[in-house]
């Protein structure tokens, strides 16, 4: 008997695309997405495997322990079907005109960036996807108190964000997501604080 074939419901709106003053307005889709939590992920695997919460818990903490380690230790990590783990770095400043002024104190880690292999991008492509329009209430009215909520939960597990994960995570244009952010750090009581690495501001919960 062949496999049931999964299909599955990829929501979108549609946004003005940002441009220079005078030119015609135009539009691009965006999809629409909710943050699955490590919490909701290890739970699902639990339910659908024979691996246990534990199980993956561990092992899910040994491979960030061991990820990163390898990459501070001059190693790319390849995932055979999967992606690659490298590390990402930068310099503290921008528009050098000498090389020479390029030199190790000048230089900081940026993070961690990831390319998905071809094999990886295929399979969500060959799935049986159809598309829903949806009216994505957070680019005009954000809720702060989940906002709150979900930065906070998404820096358990990442430890920061940044402005861009706001803007994914929310849907929301770059000018509205550093106005919020703002407002995060600078309420009387501010659950967040603002650092900056590299070129980068960077945002973490207090007390955590």
């Amino acid at each position: 008997m062949s496999k049931k074939t999964k299909r599955f419901t990829v929501a979108y709106d549609v946004h003005p695309t940002p441009h220079t003053e005078g030119k015609p307005t135009t539009y691009h889709a965006r999809r629409i997405s909710t943050i699955m939590s490590g919490r909701d992920l290890r739970n699902h695997i639990e339910n659908i495997s024979i691996i246990s919460a534990g199980t993956f818990e561990l092992v899910l903490e040994t491979l960030k322990t061991e990820i990163s380690e390898q990459l501070l230790s001059g190693h790319d990590v390849h995932f055979e079907g999967l992606g690659t783990f490298y590390l990402k770095v930068g310099t503290k400043h921008k528009g050098y005109t000498d090389p020479r002024a390029i030199t190790a104190r000048e230089l900081t880690v940026e993070g961690i960036g990831f390319v998905a292999d071809k094999a990886f991008n295929k399979r969500v492509r060959q799935e049986s996807v159809s598309f829903e329009r949806r009216k994505q209430w957070q680019s005009y009215d954000v809720d702060m108190n989940k906002m709150v909520a979900v930065l906070t939960d998404y820096c358990r597990q990442h430890g920061y964000f940044t402005i861009h994960t706001m803007m994914e995570l929310f849907h929301l244009t770059k000018y509205k997501a550093s106005h919020l952010a703002n407002q995060l750090v600078n309420a009387p009581y501010p659950k967040f604080t603002r650092y900056k690495e590299g070129n980068t501001y960077i945002y973490k919960r207090v007390g955590m």
